[in-house]
């Protein structure tokens, strides 16, 4: 065994510490998402319950914009729905390739302390060649961490990309209304 027992305790103790921080990040996500969707039935009722009270009161006006208004007003909140779900998967996906990154780390931690013990150990001819193996893990270590770096980049990009469809579907303030602002002037 190449590994002393405070390295391996160390190891186990990081492995535990990322299924931590990975367990943290999805219950974080879920109670994102619990709160997301509460939210926005709560919205969805609160509007339903108004268009329908408006209807009942025998509005002449409300009445034949019910449909137009009711589609509008889920449009939005559909929008908004998928932005915030969307960026909950975004951050999620980035806690996932954080995590992934620092468990590799951490084996290769582990490998280089065997192939330093071992070249100790080892006739010098072997030398050459596990100083090539370590040369050649931490390059690979290198790139990972640009392809996460990438990873999380393509993310945050995507996530902008969407938020800014999501705003061009529905947009936050409802558009204004013409009829109504017509027949107040005519009124007037």
């Amino acid at each position: 065994m190449y590994l002393s027992s405070h390295e391996i305790a160390r190891s186990r103790e990081h492995a535990l510490d990322n299924l931590l921080d990975l367990s943290a990040a999805y219950i974080d996500a879920s109670q994102r998402f619990s709160e997301l969707i509460s939210s926005n039935s709560r919205e969805a009722v609160h509007h339903g319950s108004r268009h329908f009270a408006q209807v009942g009161h025998g509005q002449l006006e409300t009445m034949t914009q019910f449909p137009t208004t009711v589609w509008l007003d889920s449009a939005a909140r559909t929008s908004r729905l998928l932005d915030g779900a969307l960026a909950i998967i975004g951050e999620t996906h980035k806690a996932m390739i954080r995590n992934a990154e620092s468990q590799v780390r951490m084996l290769d931690e582990i490998v280089f302390a065997t192939i330093n013990r071992s070249a100790k150990s080892s006739p010098w001819e072997a030398e050459f060649a596990l100083q090539a193996m370590k040369g050649t893990l931490q390059s690979a270590e290198q790139t990972l961490r640009g392809i996460s770096e990438a990873a999380i980049e393509t993310v945050t990009l995507a996530e902008n990309e969407i938020h800014q469809t999501t705003e061009i579907i529905a947009p936050s303030a409802p558009a204004p209304r013409r009829r109504a602002a017509s027949s107040k002037k005519a009124a007037a």
